[in-house]
């Protein structure tokens, strides 16, 4: 829809969707307009927000927090070449995220950070690639790591480490947990290339959401109007897809494309809006107009 390319999207109650735009900064997008926010030159590859501040993070070890009240915007970077996906935290002023194989820990919002190393007692210690805070534990989903790779539960308190879900030969993109305390990820594996959304039953087993298309990976997880929706990577015409998540009859549906990977996404009343550094895709009243799928 938008010749520009995004890599995250945020919903706010003030702002429709702040959008992470392709080496270019992050801008609020409302009823098709773009205002610049914050001029970037490095990608942002989740938005979120925690207590009353919002967090970018992206390549080169990069972090933004934006406070909405000061209209403020500060910029850091952690001295790592690795691409950080993922920031996880609560209302606390607890924020986490991740660099290799450590986590970068705040309990002030973001004002100092120390360094947790929660794979030190392993030998070949995963890199992180996703994470979610609940319950006191962090939940990290790993890069594809044939000896220690899957989910993993970690508590700041006891720095008790505890294995959740191996996975030999897939990356865990994304964790959501619920308020039901069900926990769903999305994977892609490497060696069959064939991605699934899972869901942990309440017997600790996991169970594969059908879906109707083969698709290389899932990558992310995300609530709109109080639906879960997943997105993918692209496909061999260079398409990714929306699924709606329906967990009652553990079934994807397909609701829409976008050119490119679908990075994120996020929604706004009747709105979507899906990240893709090819496209920008805005949806506007989801719910009225009939989607055509490539």
């Amino acid at each position: 829809m938008f010749n520009r390319g995004s890599t995250a999207v945020l919903s706010t109650p003030d702002i429709p969707f702040l959008v992470a735009v392709k080496k270019s900064g992050i801008y609020s997008f409302e009823d098709g307009k773009w205002l610049l926010q914050y001029g970037l030159s490095q990608n942002i590859y989740k938005l979120v927000r925690l207590g009353r501040f919002i967090f970018g993070i992206g390549d080169y070890g990069t972090i933004l927090r934006y406070d909405p009240y000061q209209k403020k915007w500060t910029h850091t970077t952690f001295s790592v070449p690795q691409r950080l996906w993922d920031i996880t935290g609560n209302e606390q002023g607890l924020i986490v995220t991740h660099g290799g194989s450590k986590l970068y820990v705040s309990r002030n919002y973001g004002s100092s950070w120390a360094v947790v190393k929660p794979f030190a007692s392993l030998n070949a210690p995963p890199l992180i690639r996703s994470l979610f805070f609940s319950d006191d534990y962090i939940y990290i989903g790993t890069q594809v790591n044939k000896k220690q790779g899957g989910v993993w539960k970690y508590s700041l308190l006891t720095r008790e480490l505890k294995l959740v879900k191996r996975e030999d030969n897939s990356m865990v993109s994304s964790i959501h947990m619920s308020d039901r305390d069900s926990m769903l990820i999305t994977k892609a594996n490497v060696k069959t290339g064939e991605g699934s959304v899972e869901m942990r039953k309440a017997d600790n087993s996991w169970i594969c959401f059908k879906q109707p298309l083969s698709e290389k990976a899932f990558l992310d997880i995300f609530m709109a109007n109080n639906r879960l929706h997943a997105t993918t990577s692209r496909d061999e015409f260079g398409y990714s897809r929306i699924y709606e998540i329906h967990r009652e009859s553990m079934t994807l549906i397909p609701i829409e494309t976008v050119e490119g990977h679908g990075f994120r996404g996020a929604g706004f009343e009747d709105q979507l809006f899906i990240s893709s550094p090819v496209e920008s895709k805005w949806i506007n009243n989801r719910y009225e107009v009939p989607s055509l799928l490539h």
